[in-house]
């Protein structure tokens, strides 16, 4: 069975099972527990990006618990 993903806790930045911290932004609060997945290839365009104010590309988690 594969690992579950983690989710920054701070930026919801979608990360390696295998991570110690945050790829984009470095926080070591990274938790399984999250729901909810979107991929944000453009953020400038997206409505969603703006909402989230997400502005490099990758995939997000929609809620971190």
């Amino acid at each position: 069975m594969a690992k579950k993903r983690l989710a920054c806790r701070e930026c919801h930045f979608v990360n390696e099972p295998d991570s110690q911290t945050c790829e984009k932004c470095g926080s070591s609060s990274l938790t399984e527990d999250w729901a909810g997945y979107v991929a944000i290839p453009h953020p400038e365009q997206s409505e969603i990006a703006t909402e989230m104010k997400v502005t490099e590309p990758g995939s997000y988690a929609l809620k971190v618990r």
